[in-house]
């Protein structure tokens, strides 16, 4: 009993909070009550007890150091994973349970992928009966189940799951009411947040990237008959730049107290560097996620001025200084992020989105690499930027069985340096 409480509570102390997809207060007292007292007999409940050990495990192994027999830091719960998955192929049913189940499978990313859309895929069936599990719990889902899905398609080259067709028509789950508990409210507005912000990362990739957008506009001073097409991908109009900075701003500043934080100064210094692996509490960790994809959000829309920095490296006189300062903004800002995405706290299994915050690191880097090459550029590298290639090594050595592109990464680095 005094095992299986540890494992509830790794689960429920780390990956809970940054993501609500169970009620902890029903989980120990019907799901892990019926489990034991069917001497965990194949069911839903005895299968989702057993992925919340599995993650709980993954848990104890980083943060408390708790070895676990025939496991490594390779396969962390992997044992309790296999066993829930072998359960799950003969208790799974066409309902809502079955979809939260899928949410715990993400130990694997090919498992990850082949559950999450198995959710996809039942949620789009039984969309036209929310009130079934509540209609609140069905935006939730929904919302969560788009998110994971995403997440794995932005790195993989994975089927897509259609399930955003039917997300667009969904509203987003309900604020926290006044009664909520305050930890558990945050927890619901960290959620919130998440979601407004990958809606808003819609708007920045549709508007500044999407190859066959065309505004009616004067051309930018760099426009010219032979970079026509260049000018089309990444000579985005700087209105809309700043009218999506607006709204990333608007963004920041609807985060309640304990999660909010200052606007991005370039003339900020970015926070002292931690020791490797040193732990963040929970709320530190929920307020670092939002840091770093709102610094990611600022990097990406501000990227273009940067493409065009690097573009015209032989014609100084193409480049004006809002060219120079939106590329200041870009890689600042994404070195912001690195920092407080959690690599410098966490072992990549404990991340919220582990491949998501190694992506990011990556395209800092290969940033760093194309402005560190010439010295016109140098004025765009953040301070300390050279700690980033430090902890990136560690991460691939340690970490590279649990992403097929990490190997892969640091050989496109090397060939840069």
């Amino acid at each position: 009993m005094s095992e299986l409480s540890r494992l509830t509570q790794g689960y429920f102390s780390h990956f809970h909070p940054s993501c609500l997809i169970l009620d902890e207060g029903h989980f120990y007292g019907f799901h892990l009550n019926h489990a034991m007292r069917t001497s965990f007999a194949e069911s839903l409940d005895a299968c989702l007890v057993v992925l919340i050990c599995a993650l709980g495990a993954v848990a104890s192994r980083f943060l408390d150091s708790l070895d676990w027999p025939g496991e490594n830091d390779e396969n962390a719960g992997l044992s309790f994973f296999n066993v829930a998955q072998e359960m799950l192929l003969h208790v799974e049913g066409p309902d809502w349970a079955s979809v939260q189940l899928f949410f715990s499978s993400k130990l694997r990313v090919y498992d990850a992928w082949r559950f999450i859309h198995r959710a996809c895929s039942k949620i789009s069936w039984k969309h036209t009966k929310p009130s079934f599990f509540g209609l609140h719990i069905f935006r939730r889902d929904i919302s969560q189940t788009k998110g994971v899905s995403s997440q794995l398609l932005a790195e993989f080259d994975f089927p897509p799951s259609g399930l955003g067709k039917l997300a667009g028509s969904v509203a987003l789950p309900l604020v926290p009411d006044a009664g909520t508990d305050p930890h558990h409210a945050k927890y619901q507005f960290f959620f919130l947040a998440l979601i407004s912000m990958r809606k808003l990362l819609n708007r920045v990739l549709y508007h500044v990237y999407k190859q066959d957008q065309r505004y009616d506009e004067a051309p930018h001073p760099t426009s010219s008959p032979s970079d026509e097409r260049f000018s089309t991908v990444f000579s985005a109009n700087e209105r809309i730049i700043e009218e999506l900075d607006r709204q990333l701003e608007e963004w920041r500043n609807c985060l309640p107290a304990g999660l909010n934080f200052s606007s991005y100064s370039p003339s900020q210094e970015p926070p002292p560097l931690t020791e490797p692996r040193e732990p963040r509490s929970i709320d530190d960790r929920l307020r670092g996620h939002l840091l770093a994809r709102y610094y990611v959000a600022k990097s990406i829309l501000h990227r273009p001025f940067l493409y065009r920095v690097l573009h015209f490296e032989h014609n100084a006189t193409l480049i004006t200084d809002n060219d120079r300062l939106g590329a200041t903004v870009a890689i600042h800002s994404a070195f912001l992020s690195t920092l407080h995405s959690g690599l410098f706290h966490e072992p990549l299994p404990l991340l919220l989105h582990p491949i998501n915050s190694w992506r990011s690191m990556f395209a800092l880097e290969l940033q760093v690499a194309f402005c560190r090459h010439q010295d016109p550029h140098h004025f765009a590298l953040p301070k300390n930027y050279e700690s980033i290639r430090q902890i990136r090594e560690q991460l691939s050595s340690s970490s590279a069985h649990s992403c097929p592109t990490l190997n892969r990464d640091e050989e496109i680095l090397r060939l840069l340096e």
